[in-house]
């Protein structure tokens, strides 16, 4: 009974690592840590994206979404501390215009790493971005953006 139980054991702990797939190559020797680990507590912000079709699908899908959630954050944001009433699709074009969307990439990211893995018989890209965004980003893009209402409406 004791051979049984101990059997099961192992084989649980072993499912879960064969899961993940083999590692055929990364972008770096060692697993960054903080892919593993809540980050929200840092005021940073963890993304990742897979791709069946290749490494530059899940980087493009891996920045979309990060783009797509910081816009949205923003548009928010800006749309709640806003003084006058202002058209939500007139908000978000201007922050997905902003400076600070435009400048969403690889270079301005904490760090960013990637691995390709071979899962049950089918190559699979992996692309996580860690980016600093928090409130005091959100800030910046909605005075931002205030400010050119301000002067707007100046002219």
């Amino acid at each position: 009974m004791k051979k049984f139980f101990l059997i099961l054991l192992s084989i649980s702990i072993c499912i879960p690592v064969l899961g993940q797939g083999k590692l055929i190559e990364s972008s770096a020797d060692k697993r960054p840590l903080w892919i593993k680990r809540d980050v929200d507590r840092y005021d940073v912000m963890k993304v990742v994206q897979e791709s069946t079709i290749s490494l530059n699908d899940a980087r493009n899908k891996a920045f979309e979404e990060l783009t797509n959630f910081a816009t949205n954050a923003i548009t928010t944001y800006v749309l709640r501390t806003h003084v006058e009433g202002a058209d939500a699709a007139q908000i978000r074009e201007k922050v997905a215009n902003s400076q600070y969307i435009k400048n969403i990439s690889e270079l301005t990211s904490i760090q960013t790493y990637w691995e390709h893995r071979l899962v049950k018989k089918q190559n699979v890209y992996y692309y996580y971005i860690l980016y600093n965004f928090n409130d005091t980003e959100k800030k910046k893009v909605a005075l931002e953006i205030n400010m050119e209402d301000f002067q707007s409406k100046l002219e």
